[in-house]
Formats: C-alpha cells, sequence, structure tokens
C-alpha cells in the first residue's frame, strides 16, 4: 500500500497499529468524534503501562 493510504495500520478495522506514523491519537476512520491510540507508537504503551499502575494502586489502597 502507499504510505498515507488511509486504510493502512488498521487491524480489523478496530484496532491501529502503524510503526510509520508518529502520531499518538489518530482519529478513527468510520466515526466522525471518535479518535483512538496508535498502538504503533512506543509512547502508547507507555500510557497504557501509567494507566495500568494508577489503576492497581487505587484498587490496592481502596
Amino acid at each position: 500500500m502507499k504510505s498515507g493510504h488511509r486504510d493502512e495500520g488498521w487491524i480489523t478495522g478496530r484496532i491501529y497499529f502503524n510503526r510509520e506514523d508518529k502520531r499518538l491519537i489518530v482519529k478513527r476512520r468510520n466515526h466522525e468524534c471518535s479518535w483512538t491510540v496508535n498502538l504503533g507508537n512506543k509512547w502508547a504503551w507507555a500510557l497504557y503501562i501509567i494507566v495500568f499502575m494508577i489503576v492497581v494502586i487505587i484498587c490496592i489502597v481502596l
């Protein structure tokens, strides 16, 4: 596929994984007001780990 093609990086139409795309937040292709995270970006994984750790800490404290 050409670089920048609209469907490049979409897995099953719901998950976006494209290491060549440097954006962290990506607009969903089928929805006007919906966004998703580019799982091909290393900062997305860092964000998920931080959020997961916060949830675990809250669960332990409560």
